[in-house]
């Protein structure tokens, strides 16, 4: 078995199953709690139907009675969008492939094993790494959907904007939580944004709550809530989420609802640490909202028709001069909420 064969091995059909059960440890709660409805598109545009509330109730009478003409108010806009397309590549060298092999053993007497195990391992290293880039960038979009819009340019001068027309965040009326004197009651305040939710939401209750960094400072310094979190029916959430603490740090069930602090962050085009969400401000909503759209990927590796439709697609060309190898992994994702009264937000600290 030579280096060619071992090569022929990586098909873009097994790069592309072994990179989607790739499972990082990143702490993405948006796209773990949000993005668990995934639909996958024939097409690389996406379509899909965002409703605004509706509160009517279906008319009643007499059998007898004549059908009643009825008018539902309530509108569906529907929408065509291409998605953020997300394409990456990774380069691995021949000197890469003889660095990795068993210590002291020469590569002229390298068995077949060992050359084979020194590629998948580095391929696996380098998979590891553009899943990891996408599943960040998937958790930013969720992010930016989250706050009411996505617009970007990317380095090539590709512009990508989308509004999801959510509502102003609401008021709450200066009972900010982190007031040294007075300060306002976030389980009070937690309790009538949720109402305010189910209202506009045909009582629809959030099921999850995002605090950012500083709210989430609020939050578990507030006195309110320390009297709260000694209460014997209070429910501390118990789950095994694997995440680092202060990036995405589980609280509290409340009323139903996961209560996260979120203080997660990427480094911007400046090198700068960045909130995925912002700080001083919660958000509440409802996962069965969500959906995970994937547009499909063109791509004559993909086999004839040149069509990729799922979440990730990868590849692997070599070189002209046989020098370098280039990995290639690929993904269309787009958070949709169909319902733009979906999100509820306040800001609260100062």
């Amino acid at each position: 078995m030579d280096f060619e064969e071992i090569l022929n091995g990586f098909t873009p059909i097994t790069l592309t199953e072994s990179i989607s059960l790739i499972k990082t440890n990143e702490p993405l709660i948006l796209k773990s709690r949000l993005g668990k409805n995934v639909q996958e598109m024939l097409d690389e545009v996406c379509i899909f139907e965002v409703e605004e509330a509706s509160y009517n109730l279906a008319p009643v009478g007499y059998p007898n009675d004549p059908a009643s003409n009825i008018n539902i108010s309530r509108k569906i806009t529907s929408y065509s969008v291409v998605p953020p397309q997300i394409y990456l590549r990774d380069r691995i060298t021949a000197s890469e492939i003889n660095k990795a092999r068993v210590a002291g053993m020469n590569p002229i007497n390298m068995s077949r094993q060992n050359k084979a195990t020194s590629y998948d391992r580095i391929v696996a290293n380098k998979q590891q790494g553009l899943r990891k880039l996408i599943d960040r960038r998937t958790e930013w979009l969720f992010a930016q959907a989250l706050k009411g819009k996505i617009n970007y340019t990317s380095d090539t001068g590709r512009v990508f904007a989308f509004d999801y027309k959510l509502p102003n965040a609401i008021s709450l009326g200066g009972n900010t939580w982190d007031k040294v004197n007075d300060p306002g009651n976030p389980i009070h305040d937690l309790r009538t944004l949720a109402k305010h939710f189910r209202a506009i939401n045909n009582q629809l209750a959030p099921d999850l709550i995002i605090l950012g960094g500083k709210a989430g400072d609020a939050f578990m310094n507030n006195p309110h809530v320390e009297e709260w979190l000694k209460r014997p029916d209070t429910q501390m959430v118990q789950l095994q989420t694997n995440l680092a603490k202060g990036e995405a740090t589980p609280i509290a069930r409340l009323q139903n609802a996961e209560l996260f602090e979120y203080s997660a962050t990427y480094e911007n085009d400046k090198g700068k640490a960045t909130p995925y969400i912002e700080e001083d401000y919660v958000y509440l909503t409802n996962s069965t909202l969500w959906r995970l759209f994937y547009g499909a990927i063109n791509d004559f590796d993909a086999g004839n028709p040149p069509l990729v439709t799922g979440a990730l697609f990868s590849k692997m060309k070599q070189s002209e001069d046989g020098k370098v190898m280039d990995i290639f992994a690929e993904s269309h994702p787009l958070p949709v909420i169909v319902s733009n009264s979906g999100v509820v937000k306040a800001k609260v600290t100062e």
